[in-house]
């Protein structure tokens, strides 16, 4: 028999919207760096979580989007840091 673990849907709704913005942001970071380091992608990324789950998506979202940060880094990032 499979291990199965059960969570509440508020759970599962925070979970995803943390996923999707994880997801949305290592993809949007490859197409459109400068963007979605910005306050524009941001927002997307919040619209993303809660057009999948409602408030509770947007809670993980936010959770991924401020607590978590970035690792993922630019070009001109590389560029200015081996220049200095």
């Amino acid at each position: 028999m499979a291990f199965k673990l059960k969570t509440g849907k508020t759970l599962n709704k925070v979970l995803a919207g943390a996923g999707v913005v994880a997801l949305l942001g290592a993809v949007g970071s490859m197409v459109a760096p400068g963007f979605m380091s910005s306050t524009m992608g941001k927002a997307v990324e919040g619209i993303a979580a809660y057009s999948i789950g409602g408030v509770e998506s947007v809670i993980g979202a936010v959770g991924t989007m401020f607590i978590g940060g970035r690792t993922a880094s630019t070009s001109l990032d590389n560029t200015l840091t081996e220049s200095l």
